[in-house]
């Protein structure tokens, strides 16, 4: 069986939305830096594999960005399915003649939309801008003024322009200064920093319930006491308890009642999601999911012993980014066990290498995770499980069915 990573990053509007996924794929043979028939093979496999794979499961209803090599724009049988939902990026390395340009009309008529990777602007790109619907600027691999300068010539044309690799604040806000329409890139995973932040007051219950709650011998009586602070999440825990997922045969009316009947380890991972959905109130959903799935996909890849333990480390892993602080001073503030601690910091231990190797696999770092050794197939599996997981997940908790 050959070895497949596919991943997907988020693409934010300018309300830090979700308006789609480029979806990042490469078979485990990334060894070699080059790719020439290879890649053309890649870019048909990614979409033969998306009745395999599932398309729903990977990107909803959102559209989905894919590279395409020349091979796909000249060739007439090689045509994935949902056009409607699928974004073609032409690489920036593609020569453009008439043949390209063609194929691109074609490809267009059929119904998809077209972006341009890493454009950076050249004499003859007039063509391809008048047959674009976005253009994506490395912000990264450009000076400001050379940005400033590219969307001036961009904004020419009736497209839409991303900005890509937007890995820090600073980036983000230079940004958000220019007229972009979209966002991609690793910033919107990291927390910024706002010093003397005044959290709000259910905030400030939350990280009192989930410091309770992680402790090895927290108490139900205190868990009870603060919950008792938030009706809704008091409301949250009964619904849950005297939902399907419980047999009980008498209504559940009082939150020591809830917990007893909910048990030790489930209360944990519930309450962790709950709470992790409030404290991501006011930031991008992607934000949530993409810790759900990290706190997911670390739980699958560990064994079943240990596996309540890689959920909290997971989910955790982006408590910063909720809270707006350093992942050093929250973690002062919860009762977690010191290999918890070490795995989250510094990606000490069993536990740290699980979550490391996740994180790179998030962000497609797929030739550092051929070089770890990593089962491949086992990690796309899990992550597939653990994206549709997230997503229902989510779709749950916003609906309020848990």
């Amino acid at each position: 069986m050959e070895n497949i990573f596919v991943a997907r990053q988020p693409i934010y509007n300018a309300e830090n939305q979700v308006m789609a996924y480029e979806l990042l794929y490469r078979s485990g043979e990334v060894d070699t830096a080059e790719f020439t028939d290879g890649m053309a093979a890649s870019t048909k496999l990614i979409l033969s594999s998306y009745l395999d794979i599932g398309f729903d499961e990977l990107v909803g209803s959102s559209f989905a960005f894919i590279n395409i090599t020349r091979d796909f724009i000249v060739d007439e049988s090689l045509v994935p399915m949902y056009e409607k939902q699928t974004v073609l990026e032409v690489l920036e390395d593609i020569a453009v003649d008439a043949e390209v340009i063609a194929g691109l009309k074609r490809l267009r008529s059929q119904g998809y939309q077209i972006a341009l990777d890493d454009f950076q602007y050249r004499e003859g790109d007039k063509a391809l801008l008048e047959l674009a619907d976005y253009v994506k600027l490395d912000v990264l691999a450009l000076k400001p003024d050379e940005v400033v300068q590219q969307l001036d010539i961009i904004r020419k044309y009736p497209l839409k322009v991303i900005a890509e690799k937007v890995e820090t604040p600073e980036i983000f806000e230079f940004c958000k200064s220019l007229p972009f329409d979209y966002y991609q890139g690793f910033y919107f995973c990291k927390p910024q920093l706002v010093q003397q932040k005044r959290q709000r007051s259910n905030r400030l219950v939350v990280l009192d319930l989930l410091r309770k709650i992680n402790r090895p011998d927290y108490d139900f009586n205190e868990i009870e006491k603060t919950l008792a602070q938030d009706a809704t999440l008091t409301f949250k825990l009964l619904r849950y308890v005297n939902s399907a997922a419980f047999a009980q045969r008498k209504e559940i009316d009082s939150i020591h009642e809830a917990l007893a009947m909910v048990g030790g380890d489930t209360i944990r991972k519930w309450t962790n999601l709950i709470l992790m959905m409030r404290l991501s109130e006011g930031k991008p959903t992607s934000l949530l999911v993409t810790a759900l799935v990290r706190a997911r996909m670390c739980e699958l890849l560990e064994s079943d012993s240990n596996r309540g333990q890689m959920f909290t480390v997971g989910l955790l892993s982006l408590l910063d980014a909720l809270m707006d602080q350093p992942l050093v001073e929250l973690l002062d503030e919860l009762a977690l066990s010191a290999s918890i601690k070490l795995a989250l910091l510094d990606h000490e231990g069993e536990n740290g290498e699980i979550l490391l190797n996740v994180i790179l696999y998030e962000q497609g770092e797929w030739t550092e995770l051929v070089k770890l050794g990593v089962n491949a197939p086992q990690y796309f599996s899990c992550y597939m499980e653990a994206v549709k997981w997230a997503d229902q997940t989510i779709g749950a908790l916003e609906s309020g069915n848990v």
